[in-house]
């Protein structure tokens, strides 16, 4: 209950732009997810959308299939006015209480999994993805790097380098790609990312 308090303080407090995640297109996430999409019609989740405009541009290259996932009510509540497309699936929910009714061949989550911080829930969210990303689809995962903040809206977060992914995700996924990228914030700063990723394989 806290965690949703805190996030919807946020988005109800502060303006689009006004938080450091802001991207006015979120060039690195459209890339990847063209680059490791096989079809239009591949079902993608977005972990953590808040009011990125990810979905925007995902319309725009006409994808069919996109499911948008956020704590705050508030965030989802701006997107779905925003777009006002009808095929958009919102689930209000924190990522660790995701029940799903069907498999997704895109998983991309840029900036939730480092807010999660404690051993357990890691190994809560790596079981979601482990039975929410179908086989042969692909995890794109964006953290902060080895090198990046070490708070972000007020929350200890925890760092990843592509090694420290790697070993967390190697049981049941495949390492594709991982590179490092400085985003840079609405207040003329840089931030430290990691980028991989994975794709999800039989179980070994």
């Amino acid at each position: 209950m806290e965690n949703k308090k805190h996030w919807e303080n946020i988005y109800q407090t502060k303006k689009i732009d006004g938080v450091s995640w802001y991207e006015k297109t979120p060039s690195q996430s459209i890339d990847l997810i063209q680059k490791y999409s096989d079809k239009n019609s591949d079902k993608i989740i977005d972990i953590g959308c808040g009011k990125s405009f990810l979905a925007d541009n995902l319309l725009k290259l006409n994808y069919e299939d996109i499911t948008l996932v956020d704590i705050s009510l508030n965030a989802l509540k701006e997107v779905k006015e925003r777009l006002n497309n009808k095929s958009l699936n919102f689930i209000e929910t924190d990522v660790l209480n995701l029940k799903l009714e069907q498999k997704f061949d895109i998983w991309h989550d840029r900036a939730v999994f480092h807010f999660i911080t404690d051993k357990e829930s890691v190994e809560k969210y790596i079981s979601l993805c482990n039975e929410y990303i179908g086989e042969g689809g692909k995890l794109i995962i964006g953290t902060f790097a080895e090198d990046g903040p070490l708070k972000c809206s007020g929350l200890e977060i925890k760092r990843y380098s592509i090694e420290n992914l790697k070993k967390l995700f190697k049981e049941n996924f495949e390492f594709t790609e991982g590179f490092k990228k400085l985003h840079k914030t609405p207040f003329n700063t840089q931030q430290s990312f990691t980028f991989c990723v994975f794709k999800r394989v039989v179980s070994r």
